[in-house]
């Protein structure tokens, strides 16, 4: 059986998958860039409050270690919305989970520029958390399930530099907006942004048509759907639409482990968690830190931005790399390069240059590192778990992002040196980088980034 064939005359013979073997068309790169865009403010809004930071806590008159719970509130509603909300997209479809989950944190981000207090502050990025959750996992299996084989790392990879772009432009417009309206400018911009596309998403925001055929929908959707993806297929009106990717029924999370993933969900998991705990233990504490130790807030925050810059550079160049030379090969020397730079970040003093080479290089591997194992999910799992599975890795890896902010936070507050604290986050990126060259020997994925032991089990069923 092909991928995705409809049991036409026209497709009766077995062929490659009409969306593999087309050229890109506009419909698919359309999917794509409403993904990206979710992606960009998702990125925006994550990490807002960590530029905004040495504002509230100049405004609310607070000590710096006292926003730990604030950082930590915000990852503990992510945590929420990724392993209870994004697996909902298996069963309901991928969506209306997103466009809920994009007008959720809408709603709440708006509403944060209103908090007068850590505790409102901590309940709103709770509820923020519980929306961005959702978002990216069904970001990724959306842009998974309409990209063609050939270039899924690649699609995916430059859809996701949405997220670090979006972090990026952050820290820009925090360092010119802040010191002329105040902090509380930047959620209002951070919530309005992302109603408009949930508004737009409604009436053009298609459902995973590999989803609805995996699910057995109705086959003249799949077909206006196919239609606009080759304009010249036709579809007969009784045609049928399979998978034959494996599938399963009953409760998503147990087919994480089963016909040999579970080797691979578990490293996965582990990257997730200590990746997460470096991304959010720097963007939460990196401006305030740098800013204690005598930089000015404009060079903070500048120099936080150049981290999210090194991330979308990186993850430009590493999307197509993947898709000719492989995960594991390719992402382990940029995660021992990050290390590196994380120790010039913490050695740099006042030294701007070598300051933001490192925030570059550290940007690069960690934030950068941390998009392309999600890329990797959306390789590993197939369609009917692929948001279950990107979730559930993005739910366990939040854990660590809670603890990194208290990490940092409880560093802080025993006056931790700039170079103690950045060595810390050095040592993430190599334990990561370890455990890659372990799932390149127990759960390695073949040149169409599908797992070789599930294309065994495939067989053997066959």
């Amino acid at each position: 059986r092909s991928p995705l064939i409809g049991r036409a005359k026209l497709f009766r013979q077995s062929r490659p998958a009409l969306i593999d073997r087309q050229k890109v068309s506009s419909f698919q790169i359309g999917v794509v860039a409403i993904c990206g865009v979710a992606v960009f403010l998702d990125g925006f809004d994550s990490q807002i409050i960590g530029f905004v930071a040495p504002a509230i806590i100049q405004d609310l008159k607070v000590a710096p270690a006292a926003l730990a719970k604030v950082f930590s509130s915000g990852l503990i509603g992510v945590l929420v919305g990724c392993l209870a909300l994004a697996p909902l997209a298996d069963w309901l479809g991928r969506r209306w989970v997103m466009i809920t989950s994009v007008l959720l944190f809408a709603a709440a981000t708006f509403l944060t520029s209103r908090a007068n207090s850590l505790d409102e502050l901590a309940l709103l990025r709770f509820a923020t958390g519980i929306g961005l959750g959702a978002c990216m996992p069904n970001a990724l299996a959306l842009t998974a399930e309409y990209a063609p084989a050939r270039l899924r790392s690649t699609l995916t990879a430059w859809m996701f530099t949405g997220f670090s772009l979006g972090a990026f432009l952050g820290g820009l417009l925090a360092s010119q907006l802040i010191p002329l309206y105040g902090w509380r400018a930047m959620f209002m911009i951070g919530g309005a942004l992302p109603f408009v596309l949930g508004i737009l998403m409604i009436f053009i925001m298609p459902e995973s048509v590999r989803y609805l055929a995996a699910r057995g929908g109705d086959a003249s959707h799949i077909s206006s759907i196919l239609t606009r993806i080759a304009r010249d297929a036709s579809v007969g009106p009784g045609a049928r639409f399979e998978m034959s990717e494996v599938t399963g029924t009953g409760f998503t999370v147990a087919h994480l482990f089963r016909q040999g993933r579970g080797p691979g969900t578990l490293l996965l998991w582990a990257m997730f968690f200590l990746m997460l705990f470096d991304v959010f233990l720097l963007a939460s504490w990196t401006p305030t830190v740098l800013n204690v130790s005598g930089l000015s807030m404009q060079a903070s925050l500048v120099t936080t931005a150049v981290q999210q810059l090194g991330s979308v550079l990186a993850t430009i160049a590493l999307g197509p790399l993947f898709d000719r030379f492989g995960f594991y090969r390719c992402l382990v020397p940029v995660l021992l390069a990050a290390a590196v730079g994380v120790i010039l970040m913490g050695v740099a003093g006042q030294h701007i240059p070598l300051m933001e080479a490192g925030a570059l290089l550290s940007g690069a591997g960690i934030m950068g590192g941390q998009t392309s194992l999600i890329v990797l999910a959306g390789a590993f799992y197939p369609t009917f778990i692929r948001a279950t599975g990107g979730g559930w890795g993005l739910g366990v890896g939040r854990i660590g992002a809670i603890m990194g902010p208290l990490v940092g936070g409880a560093m802080v507050a025993a006056h931790w040196r700039p170079d103690q604290i950045f060595l810390i986050a050095a040592i993430p990126p190599i334990i990561v980088a370890g455990l890659l060259l372990v799932m390149s020997r127990l759960a390695p994925i073949n040149s169409q980034n599908r797992p070789i032991n599930q294309l065994r089990s495939e067989t053997s069923a066959s």
